[in-house]
């Protein structure tokens, strides 16, 4: 018969504000209190059950495809704290500690933190620090487009920037895009060639011509040794570059 947890148990859990559920031996889900109840509630669509008390008797592998939770359980290092992701929707740290009733084990207590709202505004905030870092300036050329490149260089920044800077080029008709590295404080993969290459015949496909400028030198030493190099045409400065823009639209 599988064990039963005793009322007074069941009135401690639900005096608690934490979503608690308790999982059987054979990991099927058992009980959970009231504060469970309605987190579950909210995701009974996801779930396609009717009420949350329909959840009750599930096995925990219902809830996500892998067996990764579940060979945890069984390897018994407790207490086991994890973050899942459900549906695509949900974020939840989850915290399973064992249940000992008499020197025996009864099963599992699961704690579920629903960290889904901080997970997005951590991503918005990660968002607008990308942002932030990518700045496109205007510049005393006419159609002419400035990229001050700032901080480490990431595959993941420069993904954002080429999305953003097609819509600027765009929006601005640009003839010139002048791509500043003298803010860059490191290059650390050499897949970071491909991906400038990328951005820059992006744009070109656009109609821009794309410059280079302020190379700084351990950034250049970075470069030369993971094999990145590059045949664009190359300044020293941001004056330079802008000196050379200019001259070539009085001409």
């Amino acid at each position: 018969m599988a064990y039963e947890l005793e009322e007074s148990v069941k009135d401690t859990l639900n005096c608690l504000e934490e979503n608690i559920f308790y999982i059987d031996q054979d990991l099927h889900i058992s009980w959970m209190n009231n504060n469970s109840k309605k987190l579950i509630e909210m995701m009974k669509t996801y779930l396609k059950i009717e009420t949350a008390e329909d959840i009750l008797g599930l096995h925990i592998g219902s809830f996500h495809k892998s067996s990764f939770q579940e060979d945890l359980l069984k390897k018994g290092e407790f207490p086991i704290e994890m973050q899942i992701i459900l549906f695509n929707r949900f974020v939840a740290r989850l915290i399973v500690k064992e249940l000992i009733v008499q020197n025996q084990n009864r099963g599992f207590l699961l704690t579920w933190k629903d960290i889904t709202e901080r997970e997005q505004e951590r991503e918005r905030t990660k968002e607008l620090l990308n942002e932030l870092a990518t700045p496109i300036l205007q510049t005393i050329a006419d159609h002419t487009l400035l990229v001050p490149l700032i901080g480490e260089l990431t595959l993941e920044r420069l993904e954002t920037l080429t999305t953003k800077l097609l819509k600027e080029c765009l929006n601005n008709g640009a003839d010139y895009v002048i791509l500043d590295f003298s803010g860059v404080t490191s290059i650390t993969d050499s897949e970071l060639e491909h991906e400038i290459q990328k951005l820059t015949d992006a744009i070109k496909l656009m109609g821009a011509d794309v410059l280079y400028c302020g190379f700084p030198k351990e950034m250049v030493k970075d470069m030369v040794s993971l094999g990145v190099h590059t045949n664009q045409l190359s300044f020293v400065s941001f004056r330079y570059a802008i000196r050379y823009v200019v001259s070539k639209q009085q001409k």
